[in-house]
């Protein structure tokens, strides 16, 4: 007996000790952020310093693939497949439909917490609210300030739906854990990041710490106020000739505030050495449309809700104080399903064998090639589907053109001249950081800048766009803004991708346009707040 409590002991020991010496990980998602919006992107307009530093100090990804919507792209995330595989493909959920993210399937928090992780989600869910068990705090996390659909009021905290004949409907959609949070005052963006700094500063180091600050930045708000922003922020930007631009730019700046406010916290707690950073959008931004916010993935093709890449490649990024890649780029396929297995391997968790996500760890560490070849965007309510093959993409199936042209390219016009960007450099939180822990930046190394910016030809007038018996097919290496159509060149080649991407259209689970409101679900019956509605 005491030979079994000894073992027990020690086990125990082992098991503490390591979770002691698992890294915290903190993941930070913007939501329709474009590809143009980042100034480590190469944009003058829309300055980003601490998000640039915590890719030039961290390892810029150059290939970092989404899905084109926000509830795939979290549902992607959270469980490491395809959204197409899970039926939470297709247009984002809303807040009277009964649907979410199937409760049989194990999601990133739930590894996480049970390896001894604390665990708390900030900011947007969107992955099923309609039943207390799609709720976060039933899902892995400890805690859950935030909204639990598609976007809000960035001061009143309202979301609005439109149903049809029965009008609008409207209520609060930001809740503290399970209660709605009618104390709460701010915009925002600074709400969330005070939400998220006082975690960290209470946090019980004694165990690690994975935080998800999922901002709803630069997300379009409700349709009377689609772009807000404080007033003395907007007016900093006036060097931005768009005037709707200008409200974005704003928005834009407080993310990044939000960003090096985080990674100071960090730093204040005396955890930042030992702390995993993560930056992405959720998918590309939405320049035109339904819920436009006048971002820019500019020169991509396509915007957000399209299969081209302005829809499907991201802002993205890596960070450690520990990490190896010293080019602080990586040029490697990763999409969104790469993360859970990722971050479990960093952890040092095992990670479970049946998802699509591959564990991309050591590639980007050691800046060697990804093992990842294939990727797809299946979307069975507008009914495109895509695949990319090594250095090659096939578009097929229906698209709605009007989010599959070039855009954005038009917002980018100046009034004198902008900011100088070294200056924001100097001046941000993050720079002062990173002196702090002993790894300054080198202001020359800003030439790292020229690894992450797309440049391509003028855009043809003649665009390919999928349809009935017609596919489109680029090489997406040589010509990421896919302007040269090749279909007619490599007939062999699309034979070989439609068959990979029919045996994968096989697999998905379908989904269905939702044109039903259900009125269970309205505010007015929970005290005017986008509550739980199914029992």
């Amino acid at each position: 007996m005491v030979v079994i409590n000894v073992v027990i002991l020690l086990l125990m020991i082992e098991t503490l000790s390591c979770e002691a010496n698992r890294p915290n990980i903190v993941f930070i998602i913007a939501d329709d952020l474009g590809w143009n919006d980042v100034s480590f992107h190469g944009s003058d307009q829309t300055l980003t310093p601490n998000i640039d530093l915590l890719a030039y100090s961290g390892v810029a990804l150059g290939r970092y693939y989404s899905h084109a919507m926000c509830t795939p792209s979290r549902s992607a995330l959270l469980t490491g497949k395809y959204s197409y595989k899970l039926g939470m493909q297709g247009y984002p959920l809303v807040l009277s439909e009964d649907r979410g993210l199937p409760t049989s399937i194990t999601i990133l928090p739930e590894y996480l917490k049970d390896a001894g992780y604390s665990t708390h989600i900030v900011g947007k869910w969107h992955v099923g609210s309609s039943r207390e068990e799609y709720l976060p705090t039933k899902r892995g996390f400890d805690s859950h300030f935030g909204h639990r659909g598609g976007y809000l009021d960035y001061y009143e905290y309202s979301y609005e739906e439109d149903w049809g004949k029965l009008g609008r409907v409207a209520g609060l959609a930001l809740f503290k854990n399970q209660t709605p949070a009618w104390d709460v005052e701010g915009y925002i963006t600074d709400v969330y990041t005070e939400q998220a700094t006082s975690i960290i500063n209470k946090h019980d180091t004694s165990s690690p710490l994975f935080l998800m600050v999922a901002h709803n930045a630069p997300h379009a708000s409700n349709d009377g106020a689609l772009l807000q922003a404080p007033h003395e922020t907007v007016r900093e930007m006036r060097y931005v000739e768009s005037p709707q631009r200008r409200i974005f730019a704003a928005m834009i700046k407080k993310l990044d505030d939000s960003v090096g406010d985080i990674v100071a916290a960090l730093y204040a707690k005396g955890i930042l050495d030992n702390t995993i950073i993560a930056f992405v959008s959720d998918n590309g931004g939405m320049t035109s449309g339904e819920f436009n916010n006048f971002a820019s993935n500019y020169p991509l093709r396509g915007i957000k809700m399209s299969p081209f890449e302005g829809g499907l490649r991201v802002v993205g990024l890596l960070w450690s104080a520990n990490l190896n890649n010293t080019s602080h780029y990586w040029d490697g396929y990763m999409h969104v399903i790469d993360w859970l297995p990722t971050l479990l391997s960093a952890a040092g968790i095992e990670t479970p064998a049946d998802i699509d996500g591959i564990n991309q760890w050591d590639s980007i560490n050691s800046n060697s090639p990804s093992e990842r070849i294939t990727m797809y965007e299946i979307d069975d309510m507008v009914g495109y589907a895509s695949i990319i093959y090594g250095d090659y993409k096939l578009l097929t199936g229906e698209v709605i053109q009007n989010y599959c042209t070039y855009q954005g390219s038009n917002l980018t016009g100046l009034i004198g001249k902008p900011p100088c960007y070294v200056d924001a450099i100097v001046d941000s939180t993050m720079y002062r950081v990173l002196d702090l822990i002993g790894q300054p930046f080198n202001i020359h190394d800003l030439s790292l800048r020229k690894n992450t910016i797309v440049q391509c030809d003028t855009p043809p007038t003649d665009l390919c766009f999928p349809g009935v018996g017609k596919v489109c097919l680029y090489n997406i290496r040589e010509d990421p803004c896919e302007t040269t159509e090749l279909s007619a060149s490599y007939p062999h080649l699309v034979l070989s991708m439609q068959a990979l991407l029919q045996a994968e259209v096989s697999k998905r689970i379908p989904r269905k346009k939702v044109t039903y409101r259900n009125p269970l679900s309205a505010p007015s019956r929970f005290n005017y707040t986008w509550d739980t509605w199914v029992q």
